[in-house]
């Protein structure tokens, strides 16, 4: 059988999240799980059971699944016991969640939208065919804000009911850090992957735009959206995008002793960030530093000051055009905010749109104007912590400008609010470096869970 590389990672981020609920059970990771499954000591049967009745427990109160089939479960379940022991695949009796935007041939797919609700699909997303080659077990759909934009689910965050998990990838977020999945697929094209696992006190993982197949995902802004990837540690995430990009170095946990390069930059979105969250990210800086780091403080190069204007422009031309069916055929059953993006993304001349996709070629080929010396660059997650629920899914700011360029980024959690929920640690490294960001967040969250 299959053996994942890899040690089981402590869990990281329970420690100082006081108001989590006090029955969540100490959450397994994919190598204790696959540990289990491959010396016998658990069946896919109990595995998965144990988790299904985590589902059937919390969903009434974190509503973090859009689609539950019980009946395609057990069917999962029993192909699985049906595998050869040498073809179960490194992933063989491990449940996930599948954010309800990729398509999936056995269940339906509804892109978070009511247009969409009996919608379904023929086929898997390529993501999803590649994890239930590898023995995956697809538990359900989980949910996504309308079409991945603002409209919010019904989703909670679990550590705060009355708070949002962030979106769009909030179904998956949620279910990863209430303990209903080891790990999650979700997506990104602003903020969607990095800001709910900040919210949610849990790790999110967005590598270079293109390194995971997109194919079967609906497109929102089809130069930005990208795959993303939800667990408790970055080894685990690592280890599942390694499995969806054939990039073995990325699941290579060897602990590396890491003298990493940091830079943190200032942008004029700064000043929004709230006063706890820059603390942190100090703090952060500083432990870096006395474990070895070298750090360099500064502000964004002014030829990178408006990549955040500009994704938001780029992210509604683009809507624009891949909503146009929705658009044209179903524009009264649009939420408000969908219908003025779309609309807005109408009048952006192709001028400006050549003019912006010109500058984000232009930055990338002098991206070293930005990184320097640096191997990777560190900011805050998020401006703050989540907002509540009737506030919406927060604010994206903190990613836009890195989804623009491509860049692989990951946050961890790291500290608290002045509300007691979690803020997170975002790193970023140059395109297709993605190894070398999972090293330095790897070796981030050592740093930061050292006894001080």
């Amino acid at each position: 059988g299959h053996s994942l590389r890899g040690k089981p990672s402590t869990l990281m981020g329970a420690e100082h999240l006081s108001n989590i609920p006090s029955d969540l059970p100490r959450s397994e990771t994919i190598f204790s799980l696959n540990d289990a499954l491959r010396s016998g000591n658990r069946t896919v049967d109990n595995v998965v059971t144990s988790y299904r009745s985590r589902i059937e427990e919390r969903q009434p109160d974190v509503q973090a699944w859009q689609t539950l089939d019980w009946d395609f479960v057990e069917r999962q379940i029993a192909g699985l016991n049906q595998r050869a022991p040498d073809a179960r695949g490194p992933l063989y009796g491990i449940p996930v969640g599948i954010k309800d935007i990729f398509d999936t041939a056995n269940l339906p797919t509804a892109y978070g939208s009511e247009i969409y609700n009996e919608n379904q699909p023929t086929a898997d997303a390529a993501t999803v065919a590649r994890l239930r080659a590898a023995g995956a077990v697809i538990m359900g759909k989980t949910v996504s804000t309308e079409f991945a934009y603002w409209k919010p689910g019904k989703t909670k965050n679990p550590l705060d009911l009355k708070r949002s998990p962030g979106g769009s990838s909030a179904g998956s977020a949620a279910a990863v850090a209430d303990n209903m999945v080891p790990f999650a697929l979700g997506s990104q094209t602003a903020a969607s992957t990095i800001r709910p696992a900040s919210y949610c006190g849990i790790v999110g993982f967005k590598p270079t735009l293109g390194l995971i197949s997109t194919a079967g995902v609906k497109a929102l802004a089809g130069s930005m959206d990208t795959v993303g990837i939800f667990a408790r540690t970055v080894d685990c995430v690592a280890t599942i995008a390694a499995i969806l990009t054939g990039d073995n170095n990325l699941g290579d946990a060897q602990a590396t002793q890491l003298r990493p390069r940091l830079a943190i930059l200032r942008t004029p979105e700064w000043d929004a960030v709230s006063s706890e969250a820059l603390a942190k990210i100090c703090i952060a800086g500083s432990l870096a530093q006395s474990s070895g780091a070298i750090i360099r403080e500064g502000f964004i190069p002014a030829f990178f000051e408006n990549l955040v204007d500009e994704q938001t422009s780029l992210m509604a031309f683009e809507a624009a055009r891949d909503l146009a069916y929705e658009r044209h055929t179903h524009f009264d059953r649009l939420s408000q905010p969908l219908q003025d993006l779309l609309v807005h993304g109408e009048t952006i001349s192709f001028e400006i749109y050549t003019a912006i996709c010109r500058h984000r070629d232009a930055c990338l080929n002098v991206i070293d104007d930005l990184f320097g010396d640096a191997d990777a660059l560190l900011a805050p997650s998020t401006l703050d912590e989540a907002p509540l629920l009737e506030d919406g899914t927060g604010d994206p700011t903190m990613s836009r400008a890195w989804t623009l360029l491509g860049l692989p980024s990951i946050t961890i959690p790291y500290g608290t609010g002045k509300n007691g929920l979690p803020l997170g640690l975002q790193i970023a490294c140059r395109p297709r470096q993605d190894a070398q960001l999972i090293s330095i967040a790897r070796w981030f969250e050592q740093v930061l869970t050292a006894p001080q």
